[in-house]
């Protein structure tokens, strides 16, 4: 519970940070973009007063070279000086056109002597990538007797951009490791006194129920001398009689699976590990359940059963078995069929026991509830018995064997429980327990654990 919650928190932050991470980076990028075209524009301007010297009362251009950044292949600022039209006059960098196609953009330059303003541009080179310009005109008076255009590689801006993303992405996974070790540790101390109350609930239940076994073992035993005696010769008190015996018989069933689920929650279920051999239970549970599918008239078939081998407890298993049994046969339709295998799974280390009927089958709706407790599902009907406790034992029961029980079933056609249990991976035959019949094991093995 406390792996799902943390694992559940970190998901939701990295699902946030997957969301505000490329607003982020766009954030930022945009940002380093209008930075570097900044620093391009006032590099431009300043070399551009820098080209002009006073003459009087006019400005006019010096003759002499004017200071420059250092060159383009140190990623550094070139310099440009166009004419008017956009042909190139001075290059002080000698910034070769080879292999630079569009430098210097004379569009751009057209562009800013007629606006009278500066133009960014983009120029694609062949051997140093995108080049950003800034072109910016010299003018004499109001007429444009220059044009600048200064230019720097787009390099520096995709490397600083490249470091923003490796950054974000660093954080990130620095973040969602921190938002899981601090959901694991928030979660440790918030399920702690759930995870009390909770245990004090089990402790409950459990007390609570091996103290109402006794009585209610004690008026069962009673009411069974008072018929076994003769001690009720009238017809209706002995109709009372046998009708306390049948509740109290129901209450002592609760009860145990009350304590079965007890202990199953607590991890204090008695499980004596030994090589169980599967048929052998599958036969003894057949044979326990076969009065009470005659008695629903419903045909009770054993298929293929092969010898396999597991390291359990019979008994358990015994008692999954009779649960599925006594589910299929309750539930199934007059004249049906309820029909047990056991076949070796795909990879050879399972054994997989299924439980077929020809029953009504069981509502979509009710699939997902199954194995809840106390869940009794629409096609149980009213004069079903039963406490709904039966399929969460048996689930219970097996997953403490290290197996999975699943369901699988279409309305009108039937169900089909699937039991699916790991092998032993070598046992000797004589070490090999053979259930044998014994009535309804379970129950005894409850009392003998409870005495």
């Amino acid at each position: 519970m406390q792996r799902r919650l943390a694992l559940s928190y970190a998901t939701i932050f990295s699902i946030t940070l997957l969301l505000l991470g490329p607003a982020l980076y766009l954030s930022f990028s945009s940002q380093l973009a209008s930075a570097f075209d900044k620093a391009l524009r006032l590099a431009a301007q300043r070399q551009a007063a820098l080209a002009l010297i006073p003459t009087g009362f006019t400005l006019g251009l010096s003759n002499k070279p004017f200071n420059t950044s250092p060159s383009l292949e140190d990623r550094g600022t070139f310099y440009l000086v166009l004419s008017p039209t956009g042909r190139l006059q001075q290059n002080p960098e000698h910034v070769s056109q080879a292999g630079r196609a569009g430098i210097p953009d004379e569009s751009a330059a057209r562009l800013a002597a007629r606006l009278h303003g500066g133009v960014f541009s983009t120029m694609a080179t062949a051997d140093m990538g995108e080049i950003r310009l800034f072109t910016v005109p010299i003018l004499r008076g109001h007429r444009v007797v220059a044009l600048l255009q200064a230019g720097r590689s787009l390099s520096t801006l995709a490397a600083d951009r490249r470091s923003l993303l490796l950054l974000i992405l660093e954080l990130g996974a620095a973040a969602v490791v921190a938002a899981m070790a601090g959901g694991l540790l928030l979660t440790r101390q918030a399920m702690r006194p759930i995870n009390a109350a909770f245990a004090a609930q089990r402790a409950f239940v459990a007390d609570a129920s091996h103290e109402l076994r006794t009585p209610v073992t004690l008026v069962r035993t009673n009411a069974e001398a008072l018929l076994e005696t003769g001690a009720v010769p009238a017809p209706e008190d002995r109709a009372l009689v046998e009708d306390i015996v049948a509740v109290s018989g129901r209450m002592g069933r609760l009860i145990a699976d009350l304590i079965t689920l007890a202990r199953l929650d607590a991890g204090m279920l008695t499980l004596v590990h030994m090589p169980v051999a599967l048929d052998a239970v599958i036969a003894t549970s057949c044979g326990q359940m076969a009065r009470l599918a005659a008695r629903h008239d419903v045909d009770l078939r054993r298929g293929p059963t092969p010898s396999l081998v597991m390291q359990g407890d019979a008994g358990r298993l015994e008692q999954v078995v009779v649960i599925l049994l006594d589910n299929a046969i309750t539930y199934n339709r007059p004249g049906g069929t309820v029909v047990v295998t056991l076949t070796l799974g795909r990879a050879g280390d399972q054994a997989v026991l299924e439980v077929r009927d020809t029953g009504p089958g069981i509502p979509a709706v009710d699939l997902p509830h199954l194995f809840e407790r106390f869940y009794r599902g629409r096609g149980a009907g009213v004069a079903a018995e039963g406490s709904g406790l039966g399929l969460a034992i048996a689930s219970g029961i097996v997953r403490a064997h290290g197996g999975h029980l699943h369901v699988h079933s279409e309305p009108g056609i039937g169900s089909c429980f699937s039991v699916l249990l790991p092998l032993a991976p070598h046992t000797d035959a004589p070490q090999i327990r053979a259930v044998r019949g014994h009535g309804v094991a379970y129950e005894r093995r409850a009392r003998e654990e409870e005495g």
